[in-house]
């Protein structure tokens, strides 16, 4: 465990010491479309690289009859690491695509729309898998792959008993109920509309 902690913290320390236009302008280039970036599927272990479009016929594995494009967007650390993130916001609520700086590289992480359903400054992220399963998490990124770390959840056996667990141990419903508040209660990101001029400006 402290092996892992102390590689995490040296990845963390490598990527804060890249400068922030250097990581912006990589961003800039992949959705000019200028260079070539990785699109990490983590639901089907797909992992390809291709160019950015701005309309999505195929995206991660789904296929649309009518393409979705990008409506939204903001910046933010995602993982804590001292780098930041570009957050793309697809249309019709469908879900979000992460862009994320290593090394010289870019990659692209999806999210479908209940995977992001809120997410904080802190980079705290709701999730929800229906009505009664439902919590919040964090990510932790190494190239082309991505950890999901449970913060708090609500678990629901398929027979009406539910479990709530906060950092992996079991809690009454109450402390999770004050756990998820105080998440609630946290500061989000400002998302912005995608446009060329927004873009430009927050890069």
């Amino acid at each position: 465990m402290l092996l892992a902690v102390l590689i995490a913290s040296g990845a963390a320390a490598e990527q804060a010491t890249i400068p922030a236009d250097t990581i912006m302008q990589s961003y800039r280039d992949v959705l000019l479309g200028k260079r070539d970036y990785t699109q990490c599927n983590h639901y089907d272990s797909v992992y390809r690289d291709t160019r950015f479009s701005g309309e999505f016929y195929q995206w991660y594995g789904f296929e649309f009859e009518s393409p979705l494009r990008i409506d939204g967007f903001c910046v933010i650390d995602l993982d804590a690491d001292g780098s930041e993130e570009l957050v793309l916001r697809l249309s019709q609520d469908f879900g979000f695509e992460v862009l994320r700086y290593e090394n010289g590289q870019v990659y692209g992480f999806p999210f479908v729309y209940r995977a992001m359903e809120a997410i904080t400054t802190s980079g705290d992220i709701h999730g929800s898998n229906g009505a009664d399963d439902y919590g919040w998490y964090q990510v932790r990124f190494a190239a082309e792959k991505m950890e999901s770390i449970e913060l708090c959840w609500k678990h629901a056996d398929g027979d009406g008993r539910y479990q709530y667990r906060i950092s992996g141990e079991e809690v009454s419903e109450m402390d999770f109920t004050a756990f998820c508040d105080g998440l609630w209660g946290k500061s989000r990101p400002s998302w912005e509309e995608y446009t060329p001029e927004n873009v430009e400006k927050a890069l």
